[in-house]
């Protein structure tokens, strides 16, 4: 079995966890059935896209931006989530909020984003 810690070479007492390695943040945009039953792009998807295509080119992120058409969460959207097997970010509304994430992203702090936006606001 192998731990997922990391001793330093020079140090055998010295761990630390390995950050995980995501190539991309995937971003949910869709309307559902005509625009009568939840959706993230229902719940301001599209707006939230924007303003995270606008940011991240500021950004130093070591992945890409992707919108999709779904991930299954369309009632509590919008949905945005790290891909591979990262966690879920829910419910981002406004600029502040995407400002928020990105920092968050930038700085490794994925579980703090996770926690952070984990529910969605209500509307």
């Amino acid at each position: 079995m192998t731990d997922n810690r990391l001793a330093s070479k020079g140090d055998k007492h010295a761990e630390t966890a390995e950050k995980p390695v995501f190539r991309a943040l995937r971003m949910c945009t869709n309307f559902r059935a005509g625009y009568t039953l939840p959706s993230c792009g229902a719940r301001g998807a599209a707006e939230v896209a924007a303003e995270l295509e606008r940011q991240w080119p500021e950004r130093n992120l070591p992945f890409e931006l992707e919108t999709v058409h779904c991930m299954g969460k369309c009632h509590i959207g919008p949905t945005m989530k790290l891909i591979p097997a990262g966690p879920f970010i829910l419910g981002a509304r406004t600029k502040e909020d995407v400002t928020r994430i990105l920092d968050l992203l930038e700085a490794g702090d994925f579980d703090q984003a996770a926690q952070e936006f984990a529910e969605p606001k209500p509307l």
